[in-house]
């Protein structure tokens, strides 16, 4: 009688425990729960996976990095718990063993080369990816699914650039790692690869859209040769000199909080990236996201350069949200001579270039839930103008760094298949 007596307190205890951890887990679950916009993510089951995946990331990183006191532990912090995090991703892409994937070392710069096993590849072009990350975060592994799977599908090579992070290397590193790797990539690909150096395609997401676009603009302006033979711009980070655009002050009204891109982080990685002590200067981020860092003799060039937003503005409306007019400028000269060198410099902040007409056929990719889409729209329409050859989608359920789920969501992988069937139009046509 003892023993059955035990085994069913110790089997009330089990369904107590049981009862408990359920209920701790809906409280937690409740507790994190921030209902997604309207039109965030395009199917139910990209809305139910988002539902899951944004709350594990506002645990993971975003809650953490803001308890430290210095900005420098808050990127090492998002830097270790991303990567660790992309690796529970893409974990459905199957390239059947056909990519042979192999690091090597270009004039001083890592890359990863993806190449069709026995050189099986549809074209004899390639594709350069620079990835993402705030010019902080991010590397070559995170994106391996992403590129493997495009090498895979597009039969197509592709190099991966491992290029130095800040705050530990900053501007211009960053472009300096990727062009020593490109150059040699030009000077070596037809006889190391048997790739014809005119159907080059250079790719890169956010940070790396920016690296991307200031590398295609800088061998226009020389005329290298041979020239790009286009470029895709993923929700590219083209400019710092106007935080207060529409999809900014978008992101203040309805998606603070989230685990999405948000306007202090850029602040505080594009400042990183120009080299400023971050830690020691975290006080001017509130000057920064009113625009306070811009110098009064800067502004007319940055209104010329931005000119286009006023179309943007009165055409997307977020379907009818409120959004708020622009705050007033909290002025800042600190800010102001810190940023005086890195605001309207082409290398830094590849939306004010002036002339645009010499660069190759371009795709650019924007996102609707993206503070960065106002000035992937605006470079499109300049682009446009200046007579380049562009393509421009805006996905009207993505958001940003999407991509990264390119095996777990519909929106991102059509995204994929997108820029696939664009770069190889491109290369087929080069």
């Amino acid at each position: 009688m003892m023993l059955k007596a035990e085994k069913e307190q110790k089997k009330r205890l089990k369904y107590t425990a049981i009862g408990v951890t359920v209920m701790i887990l809906l409280i937690i679950g409740y507790s994190l729960h921030k209902p997604l916009p309207e039109g965030f993510t395009v199917t139910k089951w990209d809305r139910a996976v988002m539902h899951v995946v944004e709350p594990a990331l506002r645990v993971a990183y975003y809650y953490p990095s803001r308890m430290f006191s210095k900005a420098s532990n808050m990127v090492y912090w998002t830097r270790g718990a991303l990567n660790i995090l992309s690796k529970t991703l893409g974990l459905l892409v199957d390239t059947q063993g056909q990519i042979d994937i192999k690091w090597h070392e270009w004039n001083g710069t890592p890359v990863k080369v993806y190449r069709p096993i026995d050189n099986r590849t549809s074209t004899d072009g390639a594709v350069i990816f620079i990835h993402g990350g705030g010019f902080a975060l991010g590397n070559v592994e995170m994106y391996d699914s992403l590129v493997e799977r495009m090498a895979f599908e597009m039969k197509t090579l592709f190099i991966s650039v491992e290029y130095r992070l800040s705050p530990e290397t900053v501007f211009p590193g960053g472009i300096l790692d990727c062009e020593a790797a490109i150059d040699y990539f030009f000077d070596n690909a037809s006889i190391q690869f048997g790739v014809n150096t005119s159907k080059i395609v250079i790719m890169g997401d956010s940070a790396g859209g920016n690296l991307a676009t200031v590398i295609a603009q800088r061998r226009a302006a020389r005329n290298a040769s041979p020239a790009l033979a286009g470029q895709v711009l993923i929700y590219p980070l083209l400019q710092m000199a106007d935080m207060q655009t529409i999809s900014y002050r978008y992101f203040h009204s309805r998606l603070s909080g989230y685990a999405l891109v948000d306007p202090e982080s850029v602040a505080y990685y594009y400042m990183f990236y120009a080299g400023i002590d971050m830690d020691e200067k975290a006080y001017l981020i509130p000057s920064v996201i009113s625009n306070g860092h811009v110098a009064k003799d800067l502004k007319p060039e940055v209104e010329e350069m931005m000119s286009h937003r006023i179309v943007i503005e009165s055409t997307r409306n977020y379907r009818n949200h409120s959004i708020s007019e622009r705050w007033e400028i909290e002025r800042n000269f600190e800010a102001q001579d810190l940023m005086r060198p890195f605001l309207t410099n082409p290398d830094f902040s590849p939306l004010m270039r002036k002339d645009l007409s010499n660069l190759p056929p371009t795709m650019v990719l924007t996102c609707e839930f993206d503070v960065l889409r106002d000035e992937g729209l605006i470079y499109a329409q300049r682009l446009e103008a200046a007579g380049v050859p562009t393509t421009t989608i805006n996905y009207e359920n993505g958001f940003h760094a999407m991509l990264n789920f390119h095996s777990e969501l519909h929106e991102a992988s059509k995204s994929v298949e997108d820029i696939e069937q664009w770069t190889l139009n491109v290369i087929n046509n080069a």
